[in-house]
């Protein structure tokens, strides 16, 4: 009885763990295993944030259901999306993939059905001169030529030739109409429905159903889930030209960059993760950065700091990065000529970097303004103090990089008084202020800034005080109108950005980036939804003004009423 237990325990367990893994992959089951780009949106947390109710109340929506010519059918999507026969508590799952069917790719789009019926319809809705044909159990429907879609009773699947976004951007490039013109091969759209059966028809090993780190991103609690992988699209680039030349293969080879994006209150919190092959991964174990140097951070001169990176590496590494990629011989070859080696930069860092800037003005002084000729007025321009600087290893070694540095750069500054650079004992800096620059090499400042909390103990970190920018510009110029509207929706919205990277956990390079909104109790895709709302009310009013032929461009150019008063 007792074995009898034990088995039926050991039964259940096993049980429970295939479903379970089977449950968390099947999101990737008809996603392509080599897939350049995928976007998951998950639609039932979304809706927890930002209801479809809110969205009613929007300007765009309530022009949209108001609009006569409107269709009756799509203005029934737009009351319920649910009507489109999708299971929006299932997600949708967007992705590109290089593919025979077309010579840019396809993007495709996939999610759940709940509603076969609706879904059938909603899709001959879309294209009502269609006909729906069912090949091995798929319906299939062309949407007007452009793309293909199909489905069966659980799932769906739509599949767009990419080359037509792709020629949307050659058209407004001159150049870019050089490239592929042939003509397909085959028919578009047997080509796109070739696409779509295969969809539904991929094994677990040509799909991303088996890739546990695309599971584990979909493990992770997120509104929003992204993958790109950047070996897929590298493979046969010949944008490398000469550089194919070096082994930039250990760049790329198993390189998956993996975001997952949540909408909290009062701000957009991003974790990302950067996976690579055993080579890379293993040179990064050895030769990652510790923490940033706080202390650099807190000599800058200034409490009005707007915009920080700081970096902390192993400067052995970028000698064995160059030597890594095949680069050491040309390198070393230019470095003699100029009076240094490799060895000379490893010995002269410490390994610290900061660049950052503060006290940023928009300049109203006369000899700062520049006239607009045509419009007659005085613009601002910006006025900041830029520092950037390094931590001091070995002296003789620094003074030789100095030394070329200023054989390179002309004596670094040449004819430019507008560069300044000097060092202590422990940092060798620039800025394009003497006395900031002093100030700074001086070491009598230790200032606390608040960002240092977030950005310490990481081996790079990021800070962009948004609100400080946007404030310093609204201050100085009169705005009115709609610049002003636009101007203040900003100002409540935006506060700052913190992004952190280089730490290395469970296989990859993890970091994070936060971006702030002023009001911190608020969801902050709620608050998204309104300062878009703002800006399309905006927008709207525009296209009804430039429809009805008044623009404010027009209204200048009607004649003023003549004056008959006084006059016989």
């Amino acid at each position: 009885m007792k074995s009898f237990s034990k088995l039926f325990i050991t039964f259940c367990a096993t049980a429970f763990l295939f479903s379970s893994c089977s449950k968390q992959n099947e999101a990737g089951r008809m996603v392509p295993k080599d897939a350049m780009f995928v976007f998951q949106v998950n639609t039932k947390s979304l809706k927890t944030k930002l209801t479809w109710d809110d969205i009613k109340q929007t300007s765009w929506y309530i022009k949209a259901m108001s609009d006569s010519s409107g269709k009756p059918w799509m203005k029934k999507i737009l009351d319920d999306p649910g009507n489109s026969g999708m299971d929006m508590d299932e997600g949708l799952m967007f992705f590109v993939e290089k593919n025979a069917a077309s010579p840019n790719g396809i993007f495709g789009m996939e999610g759940s059905i709940k509603n076969e019926s609706d879904f059938s319809q909603f899709n001959k809705n879309l294209d009502s001169t269609g006909t729906i044909k069912t090949d091995g159990g798929i319906n299939m429907l062309s949407l007007k030529g452009e793309g293909i879609v199909g489905w069966d009773s659980k799932h769906f699947a739509y599949v767009f030739d990419a080359s037509e976004a792709q020629s949307k951007i050659n058209s407004m490039n001159p150049m870019g109409n050089q490239g592929n013109n042939m003509a397909p091969l085959v028919d578009k759209n047997e080509a796109m429905s070739a696409a779509v059966k295969n969809l539904f028809n991929l094994k677990s090993d040509e799909s991303l159903s088996k890739n546990e780190k695309f599971a584990d991103l979909l493990k992770e609690p997120g509104d929003m889930h992204a993958w790109i992988n950047t070996e897929e699209i590298m493979k046969g680039s010949s944008s490398l030209g000469m550089l194919g030349m070096l082994k930039l293969d250990v760049f790329f080879k198993d390189n998956i960059g993996t975001y997952t994006v949540n909408f909290d209150n009062g701000k957009i919190d991003i974790t990302h993760k950067g996976y690579a092959g055993k080579e890379l991964l293993d040179f990064m174990n050895k030769y990652k950065g510790g923490s940033i140097n706080t202390g650099m951070i807190k000599s800058i001169p200034s409490q009005n700091i707007f915009g920080l990176l700081a970096l902390n590496f192993q400067p052995e590494g970028i000698r064995e990065l160059i030597k890594l990629i095949g680069l050491d011989g040309m390198v070393n070859s230019y470095s003699d000529k100029i009076g240094f080696t490799l060895n000379d930069f490893v010995k002269a860092n410490k390994g610290d970097l900061v660049l950052a800037a503060s006290d940023f003005t928009m300049n109203a002084n006369a000899d700062n303004n520049k006239k607009d000729e045509e419009n007659s007025v005085i613009s601002s321009r910006p006025d900041l103090n830029i520092l950037f600087s390094v931590s001091i290893g070995d002296k003789a070694s620094f003074q030789k990089l100095l030394d070329a540095g200023k054989q390179m750069g002309g004596a670094m500054r040449g004819s430019d008084s507008s560069i300044h650079f000097g060092q202590n004992d422990r940092f060798f800096a620039i800025s394009n202020r003497q006395q900031f620059l002093n100030d700074y090499l001086a070491g009598n400042a230790n200032n606390k800034f608040d960002f240092l909390d977030k950005l310490s103990g990481h081996p790079i970190g990021m800070y962009i005080d948004i609100h400080k920018i946007l404030t310093e510009i609204n201050n100085s110029k009169q705005m009115s109108g709609d610049a002003s509207t636009i101007m203040n929706e900003s100002l409540k919205l935006w506060n700052n950005v913190y992004v952190t990277s280089g730490d290395i956990k469970d296989g990859a390079i993890v970091g994070n980036t936060e971006i702030n909104f002023m009001d911190q109790n608020t969801n902050s895709l709620k608050q998204l939804n309104h300062y878009f709302d703002q800006l399309s009310t905006i927008a709207i009013a525009k296209m009804a003004s430039e429809k009805s032929g008044m623009s404010a461009t027009d209204s200048l150019m009607i004649p003023p009423p003549i004056d008959t008063v006084g006059h016989k």
